[in-house]
């Protein structure tokens, strides 16, 4: 009988694992016109303004955190009319994972 109990608690633990890994909100993907880019991209465009964020996820998930603070940032940047969004390195500790930026815009065919 005690055979059984470990695959049982294996099988719960899975379980449980799967389920808050689940339960971590999904992020509405940007599907805007804004650009990642690199300083080389924006070297003659208008500084708009910083851009700033933090997620309470890190470590093992500071990825999926730096992606969703990434996906707010570029709505935001979006809205203010940037075309271009530069980031700078994302800051993992243990507490929070943080991202910044800088939004341009850049001239193109319809903001001569």
């Amino acid at each position: 009988m005690k055979r059984l109990a470990i695959p049982s608690c294996i099988a719960l633990t899975t379980a449980l694992l799967l389920s808050a890994c689940n339960s971590i909100p999904h992020q509405t993907r940007y599907t805007g016109h804004v650009i990642e880019g690199n300083a080389d991209m924006v070297s003659a465009c208008k500084f708009l303004d910083n851009l700033s964020g933090s997620s309470g996820l890190t470590g093992f998930f500071a990825l999926k955190g730096t992606d969703n603070i990434k996906q707010n940032l570029l709505k935001h940047a979006d809205a203010m009319g940037a075309t271009h969004v530069v980031w700078d390195k994302p800051n993992v500790d243990y507490e929070s994972t943080t991202l910044t930026g800088k939004a341009y815009l850049c001239p193109t065919v319809s903001h001569p």
